[in-house]
């Protein structure tokens, strides 16, 4: 047996463990536990769990952790799929929170396919998901989404509007960090360096990796560059130090080569050109794990200044080169990602096509199942009248009543026969008035008929009821006479 069996045997056992745990726990636990136990689990575990999960909630937190992590790791097809299971998934329950939590993924979703309409109004049903079921935690969650959107656009004014809100309601344990370093930022790119220094002491507050590496590495990482946009460069240069400890330890790419390549600089900088090439080659090798275009565009171009720092002109000039091709890639993705959006946009109107035309399906049913209580109803009215041994009904009323059972005969019809009169016809209003007056058409004699004949029933019945009432009366005012002659 080779060395990783045993581990991925006993990764396999514990996995196991974890889930059955699960299972016998889930349905007494919040929904917020269940985020907090999955929270850092590897994309292959939170795939296992969402395949044997039962319970709904439990799957839909780790399709929402897998769509996050998808949308991290740049696999923006299976982030796309991830969302609809959830959505499928949501719908199918119709609980309020785990339908928020889904239109929630279909907004991540639309922020990695660059989509701003989709994005903002996906997060925006969300929101007021959260907003109804008073969750506002999750309603500073999806403002703070919301304000990446803006950022990702270049819209500072929208960011930080939004940032405001999140702040408003309240910035949850683990997005105050991360929203602190969005303003930071901001303020960056306004060139307010020293609002950016605030907000980014402010993202500053772990002082050891713990269970969140990554958001150690960022926040270090940040002061860094804070610190070197402000000229500050012995300040900068231990932050980058301690973000590249950590995310070469922990292997968090983003942040490695992000600090690779703003370190490389600085040394530059300070003419440290044999230290910034070799920083430059650190996070360039980082990226054959990721490969994403905007941070090879980085890794490259650090490359390529520290290899000219370092009198390499030729090396300089490839690395110069290879960062051009991959702004070209970088083009090429985002029209695939306009695609990708046109197909995912479309599947989402299809879906909401098909809820549309199943809500009215369920609603015409409704109507024929009101229709035929309302027929049943005045059809007995009708008949008690008619069979009634004592009733005695004016032709005025039959009238009123026969052209209430027509209207509502009519409208009965109506429902039964527009979904297919409106395939025949597609949907033309034209076609569909002259089918209607040509239903009419044959109804109205036939009302006409019943009419007559039921008023001719009900004649017929007055006059023996009001024969019997007058020969009851008259036996009786015979009986008096002889009731007297006897006293």
């Amino acid at each position: 047996m080779t060395p990783s069996r045993p581990f991925c045997t006993i990764r396999l056992f514990t996995l196991g463990l974890l889930l059955l745990g699960m299972v016998v726990s889930v349905h007494a636990q919040p929904i917020d536990t269940l985020f907090v136990r999955l929270r850092g689990l590897p994309v292959d575990s939170l795939e296992t769990i969402e395949r044997v999960a039962t319970d709904s909630r439990l799957k839909m937190v780790a399709i929402n952790r897998l769509t996050g992590q998808y949308a991290f790791l740049g696999r923006t097809e299976d982030c796309m799929k991830a969302a609809m299971r959830g959505l499928e998934l949501a719908e199918s329950t119709r609980n309020d929170t785990l339908l928020a939590l889904a239109h929630f993924g279909i907004g991540v979703a639309f922020t990695r396919l660059s989509d701003v309409n989709g994005a903002l109004r996906h997060f925006s049903i969300a929101f007021d998901g959260y907003q109804q079921i008073g969750d506002s935690l999750r309603m500073s969650l999806t403002c703070k989404e919301t304000a990446i959107v803006y950022q990702q656009v270049g819209d500072i004014d929208g960011t930080l509007r939004y940032m405001r809100k999140a702040q408003a309601y309240g910035l949850g344990q683990g997005i105050h960090g991360r929203s602190m370093t969005i303003l930071a930022r901001c303020h960056m790119d306004r060139g307010d360096l020293d609002s950016a220094l605030y907000y980014a002491r402010l993202a500053d507050v772990m002082k050891v990796p713990g269970t969140d590496p990554y958001g150690y590495a960022a926040y270090k990482l940040i002061m860094a560059n804070v610190h070197a946009a402000r000229g500050e460069n012995d300040v900068a240069e231990p932050y980058y130090k301690r973000a590249l400890a950590v995310a070469d330890s922990a292997r968090t790419l983003d942040a490695l080569i992000g600090a690779s390549a703003g370190y490389a600089k600085l040394l530059i900088g300070q003419g440290r050109a044999a230290e910034a090439l070799a920083w430059a080659r650190k996070g360039f090798a980082a990226t054959d794990e990721v490969r994403q275009p905007a941070l090879m565009i980085r890794s490259t171009t650090a490359l390529s200044d520290a290899f000219a720092a370092n009198g390499m002109t030729d090396s300089a000039l490839v690395y110069s080169k290879l960062a051009h091709a991959w702004r070209d890639s970088l083009s090429a993705l985002q029209n695939r990602s306009q695609l990708q959006n046109q197909l995912f946009t479309q599947e989402l109107k299809d879906r909401e096509e098909a809820k549309a035309r199943e809500e009215a399906k369920e609603e015409r049913s409704r109507n024929i199942q009101f229709g035929i209580i309302a027929l049943i109803v005045i059809t007995l009215g009708i008949f008690l009248l008619i069979f009634s041994r004592t009733s005695v009904v004016g032709a005025k009323v039959i009238k009123n009543l026969s052209l209430i059972a027509l209207l509502l005969f009519f409208e009965f019809i109506n429902l039964l026969v527009h979904p297919f009169l409106g395939e025949l016809t597609h949907h033309s209003p034209l076609l569909l008035l002259l089918c209607m007056a040509a239903i009419a058409g044959l109804l109205l004699p036939l009302h006409h008929r019943m009419e007559k004949l039921i008023t001719n029933m009900l004649v017929s019945k007055n006059n023996r009821v009001r024969l019997e009432a007058a020969r009851r009366t008259i036996e009786e005012l015979e009986a008096r006479p002889t009731d007297t002659n006897a006293g």
